[in-house]
């Protein structure tokens, strides 16, 4: 007899509720001696009720065993949609459901492999990286088990699977270690956080931590801080200034020199792995990702509509620097956006996946017809409505009616952005079947 799961993709409105947030309960241990890293995982509020549940794990990262509320399960693996990596699949009888209840514990051992110069970069396949007296592992590497959404790739894009963790991390060779955010800290540490943050990044080795007035650095030395903290002051305050809201916790730029290139930003964190110190990585990152975290600790995204709003927000104002920064990068990508803009009711000849796709197309409506100005004051607003403890959909609401001129149009348009917001948050999400033959 052999099994055979069809994915078949449905649409299911996804911004009725929120789910508790899946929690990963870790103990890793780390040996640069041996070049080995194990681990126990624990996961708790599992995010499906089906008979099977996927996980992504780097290939050099073996898994030992997998258990389900104590009792050992099957699983498959296939390298499948996924670099340098493995996709897992647990699988169980029919009498056995995994369900938001249940716990799922996974035994790891891994290996990653010593890089001191180019021609050993050559070598690199796809194993977590150690030079430089450093192992470095970011959310690329897989590094930690990650659930799959059932709802494909695109939607892993549009709304990607966070755990809320508590990680106990021993290394006995390591100065500290690094995970998440925060500050490193020695061997034997938890590391935790209980809120919506992001991917997890790993450092563990010779780490020296310095502390700036706008961020905080990893391995960077003293004479490169002035230049970094230059544009920290930058970006940082440029986001300040258009929201009037701050964020305490700081960026951490962590020179991570290595011969094979990764440089990333992740959370909060930006890995620069080249020779020096780049100081236009801190542009790239707000570019990419800290205008969404930076909104994010004072948004509070708690359903896919908040993470509809909140990423197209996070978008225009990457817009909004690129316009005051650098002007030509801006009008070529406005141009294309506008080229490019998504109707707000997809046509017959246009995919309904095209239409859920996330732009900053509301805000750069809403821009144009009240101009840049009132636009800076209604963000302001929608931050200090956030602020006393209003939802996302309700602080963008107060916002609007708090808009100088309420013209019909600007009416028209409200009904117009929350009926994009809410179309964009209906995500395909897939149904399995199950047969036999």
């Amino acid at each position: 007899m052999r099994i055979v799961f069809v994915l078949i993709l449905s649409f299911i409105t996804q911004f009725t509720g929120a789910q508790k947030l899946s929690h990963l309960d870790g103990n890793v241990t780390i040996s640069l001696e041996d070049e080995t890293i194990d681990a126990t995982y624990k996961i708790t509020h599992l995010p499906i009720d089906t008979q099977t549940l996927s996980f992504r794990l780097n290939e050099y990262i073996k898994v030992e065993s997998i258990s389900l509320n104590g009792d050992r399960i099957a699983s498959s693996k296939v390298p499948q949609d996924c670099k340098d990596c493995l996709i897992y699949t647990v699988l169980v009888g029919c009498e056995i459901e995994i369900n938001p209840q249940s716990e799922l514990t996974i035994v790891t051992k891994g290996k990653f492999k010593k890089f001191e110069d180019l021609k050993d970069a050559k070598r690199y396949k796809g194993q977590l990286v150690y030079s430089n007296g450093v192992l470095r592992a970011g959310n690329t590497d897989k590094w930690y088990p990650e659930i799959v959404n059932k709802s494909s790739n695109v939607s892993d894009y549009m709304n990607p699977f966070i755990y809320t963790y508590s990680i106990t991390a021993n290394c006995d060779e390591c100065d500290n270690i690094y995970i998440g955010k925060g500050k490193p800290q020695p061997s034997g540490s938890v590391f935790t956080n209980d809120n919506v943050a992001g991917d997890l990044v790993l450092l563990a080795g010779d780490l020296n931590y310095h502390t700036g007035k706008y961020a905080n650095y990893i391995n960077v030395p003293e004479k490169d801080i002035p230049q970094l903290e230059t544009k920290f002051a930058k970006t940082r305050g440029f986001l300040e200034e258009l929201t009037q809201t701050s964020d305490h916790n700081k960026v951490v730029y962590a020179q991570i020199s290595s011969p094979v290139y990764g440089n990333e930003s992740t959370y909060n964190t930006i890995i620069n792995t080249a020779q020096n110190v780049d100081a236009n990585k801190v542009d790239y990152a707000i570019k990419e990702s800290d205008a969404y975290y930076y909104l994010a600790s004072n948004f509070k995204p708690e359903n896919q509509v908040d993470r509809m709003l909140l990423q197209s927000l996070a978008k225009y104002v990457k817009l909004r620097y690129l316009k005051k920064y650098s002007p030509n990068q801006y009008n070529s990508l406005n141009s294309y956006l506008a080229k490019n803009a998504v109707a707000s009711t997809p046509t017959s000849g246009q995919t309904r996946l095209q239409a859920l796709l996330i732009t900053p197309e509301q805000f750069v409506d809403l821009e144009s017809a009240i101009g840049e100005v009132e636009m800076s004051r209604f963000i302001s607003n929608m931050f200090q409505n956030l602020k006393v403890g209003k939802r996302s959909l309700q602080s963008f609401t107060d916002s609007m009616n708090q808009i100088t001129e309420r013209t019909d149009y600007i009416n028209q348009l409200e009904k117009t952005l929350i009926h994009q917001f809410e179309m964009r948050s209906i995500i395909p999400e897939s149904e399995e079947v199950i047969t036999e033959y």
